[in-house]
């Protein structure tokens, strides 16, 4: 990249740069003179969440409480909201601003000789402004937006005038030393609430200082510091009261729900309790305890009673049995084990007896009457044993079904112990969780009237409000230096975004970019009228100088000829406008003056040109003439003028024909392009655009060289891409490119102002501005 030459692409335009850099600075400075500058002030405070905590019922231990994320959210909430905030507006009366007049801006003030009070609410305020003025007979108060004065007579005044929102005195300050405010102008502000509050919301801000969550910075930007810090206070203030109020409200209503759910679970374990009474004495239960070791003797001892009853009665049946089977002579067992003494004694009555008889037999005969009649006893008794047995086997059987009956009633007793014990272990429980919440319902309650007593916030101010006097806004050295770059860039990205939508041809960058096969021949500078024609032998012009250089590159596309015949140069455009004719005449000139002959042709025959330079008339003959008229000659309308050179003769295109392309084409203007070639050293034609018709590409071929000339800041790039194409097809051959018409001060790549102005003023050499300055 060139530098350089991008350097002076943009440098061109410092004009405009320069004024956009004082318009900038300039207005920045305005600005910052004319604008209040906006401080910051802050305050600092603290928020212990967790003493509220002693207040509050919680569900959850402390240990859960302190791994539980404390934020601020609900106190930022309540700070910012258009309730909380009216308040701090009300009291603070900051729907009335106060500013002392100034030529360039406006001061914000606090300390002003007069009081304000308002007449109506400040909802229905209005949204305007009044300049107040302290003089001699009282207040002079005119509304801009109103167009209208009044004129307060006195200066302790409390009258209210039509129109006026408000009441106006003098402080006891301001009357003690009212010389000193006579004459001094002044500007009230009044809006209603809802602006006011707008307004400070937008001043506003509250956020989180920290990663516990548990401190507050509180920011106000305001043009009036002392005012900002008055409303961080008074903020703080609110929201201290505020907090007090809240904790005020949550013990009354903590204390109010303690006492109903202490009346209700009183109740409830009452209720339990009766409950439990009724449940004992339904199942005769004194003490479980004592009760589940009573049924469990109970069923065993009636267990154990049935099993001595069963053996009782297999010991009887065994008893009847046997002494069934005894003889009756036969002594009867003792060892049956029961427990009936009368049959016992009954049984050692027969064996007494037995013994009896058997010593009567002894002394006797079995017919002994004696010992017939105990026989008969025996038989007896042994009836009576027998019956005595059966009395007490039936005895026994009785005592085994009561017994199975009691066994029964005992083991379904037993059985529903764990039922019973079940059902008073979940009405103990019951009454356990009862009495547990009751008696932590009164310590609760005791808490929170000891805290009650005691009520205190848990806002704490770390930093009182403190204000920042380097201004946020404007900040004079950044807003400089913004408006500095603001300005430099800003033409800049404009030049910029001009130049990438440029499409147009500028210098020889701008075709050699795109097709660099193509040679650049040169270019021709845009002259005035005067120095048009001014392009004699002698002539040190701009144009003669820039039509040498041309020619002489011309020279060397030029082909090597083996026959000594002239060369023929055929100038030719994309479109109308472009210069073509204006390059082919001087060119023409010029190369006559280097004492060559030359033949200039204006093979445009739709709009010609050249005869401009001559001052004749297009219908005058000329080349369509001759094409048309097959046995003409062409050399009876050459025009020779000796005014630019006696070495050129000009061929002018004729009356403009119906049919230019055919008469183009016929056999004619070969013909005379050949002969020409043997008269003179140069033929140079001037054709038509090739874009809009296609009568230069019909003899085209013809040309030596073919001169594309475009126009600075006109001829578009696109059209390289035809022209390009053209030299592919053949269609034109050994092209080169020329551009016209490049002003002499502003194209970016030339400027003849300063290169070329030593060269072609014989008497005057141009300087430089700046060493024109010096040297004045």
């Amino acid at each position: 990249m060139d530098f350089k030459k991008e350097f002076f692409k943009y440098f061109q335009y410092w004009p405009w740069i320069m004024v956009s850099l004082i318009v900038c600075v300039g207005a920045a400075f305005y600005f910052i003179k004319t604008v209040s500058p906006t401080y910051q002030t802050t305050a600092l405070i603290n928020i212990d969440k967790k003493q509220e905590e002693n207040a509050k019922i919680n569900t959850f231990s402390k240990e859960d409480f302190e791994k539980k994320e404390v934020d601020l959210n609900d106190e930022i909430i309540l700070v910012t909201s258009n309730d909380f905030l009216s308040k701090v507006v009300n009291s603070l009366k900051l729907n009335i601003n106060y500013f002392e007049k100034g030529y360039m801006q406006n001061t914000s003030i606090n300390d002003v000789p007069f009081v304000i009070n308002t007449t109506v609410s400040n909802d229905s305020l209005p949204q305007t402004t009044y300049d107040i003025k302290v003089v001699e007979e009282g207040f002079l108060i005119s509304s801009p937006s109103i167009e209208k004065s009044y004129l307060i007579h006195g200066h302790s005044t409390s009258r209210t005038f039509a129109g006026l929102p408000f009441t106006i005195q003098l402080t006891p300050k301001a009357k003690q030393n009212l010389s000193f405010y006579v004459n001094k102008e002044y500007v009230v502000s009044l809006e209603p609430t809802v602006s006011a509050i707008k307004n400070l919301k937008s001043a506003l801000s509250v956020d989180t200082f920290d990663s516990q969550n548990t401190n507050l910075l509180l920011t106000h930007e305001g043009t009036n510091p002392e005012r900002s810090r008055k409303i961080l206070d008074q903020l703080i203030v609110l929201l201290d009261k505020n907090i007090v109020s809240n904790k005020q409200k949550l013990f009354n209503n903590t204390v109010s729900y303690l006492n109903k759910r202490i009346s209700v679970f009183s109740k409830e374990k009452d209720s339990i309790e009766s409950v439990k009474e009724k449940y004992l004495q339904n199942n005769d239960i004194l003490v479980l305890d004592k009760y589940i070791v009573d049924k469990t003797n109970e069923k065993n001892t009636k267990r154990e009673s049935a099993m001595l009853n069963e053996r009782q009665i297999a010991l009887t049946r065994f008893a009847i049995n046997d002494i069934r089977r005894t003889s009756s002579t036969s002594a009867l067992g003792t060892g049956y084990n029961l427990e009936a003494p009368t049959v016992n004694q009954l049984l050692l009555n027969y064996n007494t007896s037995i013994l009896e008889s058997e010593l009567i037999l002894q002394r006797a005969q079995k017919n002994n009457p004696t010992y017939l009649n105990l026989l008969v006893q025996l038989k007896m008794q042994k009836q009576a044993i027998l019956n005595t047995l059966e009395g007490y086997l039936n005895f026994l059987n009785q005592n085994n079904t009561a017994n199975r009956s009691e066994q029964s009633v005992a083991n379904s007793e037993a059985k529903s112990i764990p039922t019973k014990d079940r059902v008073l272990g979940n009405i103990d429980n019951s009454l356990d969780l009862k009495e547990v919440t009751y008696l932590a319902l009164l310590q609760k309650r005791e808490e929170a009237v000891l805290n009650g007593a005691v009520l205190e916030s848990n806002l704490k101010t770390l930093n009182s409000s403190q204000t920042n006097y380097s201004a946020i806004f404007p900040q004079p050295k950044s807003f400089m230096v913004g408006a500095f770059m603001f300005g430099l860039l800003f033409p800049l990205g404009i030049i910029y975004l001009n130049l990438q939508l440029d499409t147009k041809i500028h210098n020889e960058d701008d075709i050699q970019k795109l097709y660099s096969h193509i040679p650049f021949l040169g270019i021709v500078p845009k002259v005035d009228d005067k120095e048009k024609l001014d392009n004699t032998a002698t002539s040190r012009s701009m144009i003669a100088e820039a039509t040498r250089t041309l020619f002489s590159n011309i020279s060397y596309l030029l082909p090597k000829k083996k026959e000594e015949k002239g060369s023929v140069l055929l100038f030719c455009s994309s479109i109308q406008g472009e210069g073509k004719s204006f390059c082919a005449f001087h060119n023409a000139v010029t190369i006559s003056n280097l004492n060559k002959k030359v033949l200039l042709i204006g093979a445009d025959l739709r709009n010609p040109q050249l005869h401009e330079y001559f001052n004749l008339e297009k219908s005058d003959f000329g080349l369509s003439n001759f094409l048309s008229n097959k046995s003409g000659d062409w050399k009876e309308f050459l025009i020779k003028d000796t005014n630019f050179s006696e070495n050129m003769d000009t061929l002018f295109s004729g009356e403009i024909p119906p049919n230019p392309t055919q008469l183009l084409t016929n056999a004619n203007f070969e013909l005379l392009i050949e002969e020409a070639k043997k008269l003179y050293d140069f033929i140079i034609i001037d054709s038509a655009p090739v874009q809009m018709v296609s009568d230069t590409l019909n003899f085209s071929h013809l040309a030596d060289v073919t001169v594309f000339v475009t126009r600075y800041d006109f001829t578009d790039k696109n059209t390289l891409v035809q022209v390009n194409n053209f030299i592919k097809k053949g269609q034109l051959k050994n092209v080169g490119i020329v551009i016209n018409g490049v002003s002499k001060k502003s194209a970016y790549g030339y400027n003849y102002g300063s290169n070329y102005s030593y060269q072609y003023q014989e008497k005057t050499i141009k300087k430089p501005w700046f060493k024109r300055s010096l040297s004045s």
